[in-house]
């Protein structure tokens, strides 16, 4: 069977980067930044900054290995550390993947106010990732092209904001908002360096994805790096000028930023819900990439040995259908996690977020170290390669300082867990085959 009608050309390869950046990232980062303030413009610039020698990493990766996803370069600096890592990988954004549901629906609170309340939260949650799941068995192209057309919808009003609302942009409330946490000035930039992680987490997803790609050499490299530019300039200044046009209190108070923001520029609260409607369903979608971004990086951890093979298995779209519904159920379970926490829909993102950012840096921080390490074992290493995977690491260390005692020992816990049931259904393979 010719599959290659079911893989991703370079248009297609580029929505699924923005698609995977933009869905949840940009539409929950207004409320988020507001707790802390205007300064977070820069942790912005910093972050941002990082995040693309991140996402170079992934690029120069995808020249010189044949499978550049985490897993599989954190399999290649160390065979331990290749199991850790796609563990911590997969399950970092299995927490990341009901965080996306849970910003969507804060958008629908719009129209639906008892999604504040945890259980009426947690069974639509649940509800979505099943639905979406069935979904994701049709294949990436199938995918791409349900949220390519939600996702061009979303940067819709997040384009429209970052254009006209510089007309309502107002200098003197940009600088009374601009550090309302309180904290001292260093601690405050650094605070902000989780959700806006967070935001970026996503510059791998081709990667990812490397055998649903046609032609990956040249289309994986270029869609990575236009697809970070067109997010990350989009998110600077949409949020800045969202800073500027209200108070931090306003904004905290709306899950629903971008809407508040068309609203205004219209003088239509019409437009402004329409707006909360668009944007919800399209972080919604983009959970959809995610479940097959994940599922794909299983992949690669089960064909390494590193995870139990059920992940292996693929349908005839190439995709990890087995493993979608193990992914279903673990994500089922961190959904009745929160319900039981009582966790409303700010809660539950920030507890979510967090989580899944700590967790996820380890296979980053890998990736960059699998790149120098190729670099001297070929006797071919570039100062280049260097650079972007060093200017990479110091960012993601810098990631983990920005935590506090609380959330640090929250990602123990969940390691731990992790941990301990990785190597009892291992336990529990080998003893069936003896």
């Amino acid at each position: 069977m010719d599959t290659s009608k079911h893989k991703l050309g370079l248009v297609g390869a580029t929505f699924f980067i923005i698609a995977s950046l933009a869905g949840s990232g940009v539409i929950a980062l207004p409320q988020q930044l507001a707790a802390i303030g205007s300064i977070t413009l820069l942790s912005f610039l910093l972050v941002t900054a990082g995040a693309f020698c991140l996402t170079l990493v992934y690029v120069r990766a995808g020249a010189l290995f044949d499978n550049p996803s985490p897993t599989a370069l954190s399999a290649y600096v160390n065979p331990l550390l290749g199991a850790k890592s796609g563990l911590f990988y997969v399950y970092s954004n299995l927490i990341s993947n009901v965080s996306i549901l849970i910003a969507g629906l804060g958008y629908l609170t719009y129209f639906v106010p008892s999604l504040n309340h945890p259980i009426v939260l947690g069974c639509v949650v649940i509800t979505l990732i099943w639905v979406f799941t069935f979904l994701a068995l049709r294949g990436a192209k199938f995918i791409t092209m349900v949220v390519s057309c939600s996702v061009t919808a979303l940067l819709l009003s997040v384009v429209i904001t970052a254009v006209f609302g510089w007309m309502s942009f107002d200098v003197s409330l940009f600088e009374q908002n601009w550090n309302v946490s309180h904290l001292p000035q260093g601690r405050a930039v650094l605070s902000g360096f989780a959700v806006l992680l967070f935001s970026y987490v996503g510059v791998e997803a081709v990667a990812n994805n490397y055998e649903l790609v046609n032609n990956p050499k040249r289309n994986v490299p270029i869609a990575t790096i236009v697809g970070f530019l067109v997010v990350a300039v989009l998110y600077i200044i949409s949020t800045t000028v969202i800073e500027g046009m209200f108070t931090a209190k306003v904004i905290q108070a709306q899950p629903a930023s971008f809407s508040l923001s068309i609203a205004h520029i219209f003088g239509s609260k019409l437009l402004g819900q329409l707006s909360s409607l668009v944007m919800a369903i399209a972080c919604l979608s983009s959970f959809l990439v995610w479940n097959l971004s994940v599922v794909s990086a299983a992949k690669t951890s089960a064909d390494h040995g590193f995870l139990p093979k059920i992940y292996s298995y693929t349908n005839k779209y190439k995709v990890g259908s087995r493993g979608l519904l193990v992914n279903a159920v673990l994500m089922t379970g961190i959904e009745i996690a929160l319900m039981f926490f009582g966790s409303n829909i700010a809660l539950a993102f920030n507890l979510t977020v967090t989580i899944s950012v700590l967790l996820v840096l380890f296979p980053y921080f890998w990736s960059g170290i699998a790149l120098i390490k190729k670099g001297f074992e070929s006797g071919n290493h570039s100062v280049f390669d260097i650079t972007i995977a060093s200017l990479s690491s110091v960012f993601l260390v810098s990631a983990f300082v920005s935590a506090d005692f609380a959330e640090l020992w929250m990602v123990v816990v969940c390691i731990m867990l992790a941990l301990a049931a990785y190597s009892l259904v291992f336990a529990y393979q080998k003893g069936n085959r003896e």
